[in-house]
């Protein structure tokens, strides 16, 4: 398993925890939405900033189409 892999399999439970939904919940937003690209896609940055930032960053992207941060997939 990459880096990568592990960051996204940590980013999927962190954002879980941290919205209080199932994993079957942040599965079926993630695919919807494209998340799970955009974590692989920005890696570099997410896994030196705090995990609220991912957060952050994904409910912001979730809601208007756009990253604050990072870059769009």
């Amino acid at each position: 398993m990459t880096k990568e892999s592990r960051y996204l399999v940590f980013a999927i439970e962190y954002y879980r925890h941290a919205r209080g939904l199932t994993g079957s919940q942040v599965a079926e937003l993630f695919e919807k939405n494209g998340i799970y690209q955009v974590i692989l896609d920005n890696y570099f940055l997410y896994h030196i900033e705090s995990p609220e930032h991912m957060v952050h960053e994904i409910d912001h992207y979730l809601e208007s189409g756009e990253l604050i941060c990072a870059k769009h997939p």
